[in-house]
């Protein structure tokens, strides 16, 4: 079977093993979060948390086989569950392959979860695994604020704007922008931004921009991007517009639906159609 540029209905444990020995260049994954609540679109129940944990290992085991030496792993979870998942992941990428533990501030702090008693959640977690440290990474950065481009008052004779910092001379247009760091502030949730045109209505949708992120540092043009609970196809939405490769599945047909109606969005932007969602 065909995998390449496919979105296919079923259990994922089958698919993970139908890929073969290090072929997929980045994985990306946004498993149940052992939140024990029944969502619209799928059951996150569970009789315990060694049913959960056992449940994640038997994937992620065979995901590390697919994985290529230069790969990378994303694993996208909340406090719940991220230190158990952190310890299972150590264990099968080894502690070394450990590169990043990913905060993302979600800034949904109203409704009901505001009333209860201690600290607010208000962040998810993304951990970040490979298989070496010859792992495919393209630093991308942010745009700099108003007040950064206010320090370049100054130009040369060439027209070029340019400071001095600890009596060295910056160039603006040497600037490739600030680097992003491992605490996500930036983005929003679509739990506040519901009337966004990109919202689906899947219960559990992450933002683009996310997948965006992940997908332009760690993945090149041509590359096989992959995310076995594709949920609401962000991952492979994204992918597709940059050019990747990609294969996603998930158990749930309607977020196999909604997945496939993106995807067909692509083509038909750039057959002049339709904008970006």
């Amino acid at each position: 079977m065909d995998l390449i540029n496919q979105v296919l209905l079923g259990e994922n444990l089958g698919y993970i093993k139908k890929f073969s020995y290090e072929t997929i260049d980045l994985i990306y994954i946004d498993p149940p979060f052992y939140s024990n609540k029944i969502y619209d679109d799928f059951n996150d129940v569970w009789k315990s948390l060694e049913e959960y944990i056992n449940y994640i290992e038997i994937r992620i085991n065979e995901m590390y086989r697919t994985l290529k030496k230069s790969g990378n792993f994303y694993l996208h979870c909340d406090p719940k569950a991220s230190h158990y998942l952190k310890v299972l992941c150590d264990k099968i990428f080894g502690y070394n392959n450990f590169k990043s533990e990913i905060i993302w501030d979600v800034k949904s702090i109203s409704g009901y979860k505001s009333q209860k008693k201690g600290w607010i959640r208000s962040h998810d977690t993304i951990l970040h695994y490979t298989k070496s440290n010859n792992f495919t990474f393209n630093k991308i950065y942010l745009e700099y604020d108003k007040e950064y481009y206010k320090k370049f008052k100054r130009t040369d004779k060439d027209g070029r704007l340019f400071a001095y910092s600890n009596d060295n001379v910056m160039y603006l247009d040497e600037r490739k922008g600030m680097p992003i760091s491992d605490v996500w502030s930036d983005i929003i949730s679509y739990q506040t931004r519901t009337r966004s045109k990109n919202y689906t209505g899947y219960s559990t949708q992450k933002p683009e921009e996310i997948l965006e992120r992940i997908i332009r540092s760690s993945s090149n043009k041509e590359d096989l991007v992959v995310d076995f609970f594709c949920g609401s196809g962000t991952t492979l939405f994204i992918a597709k517009k940059l050019n990747r490769n990609y294969f996603g599945c998930d158990n749930n047909p309607n977020a196999i639906k909604i997945t496939k109606n993106r995807l067909k969005q692509i083509n038909r932007t750039k057959s002049g159609v339709l904008g970006w969602l």
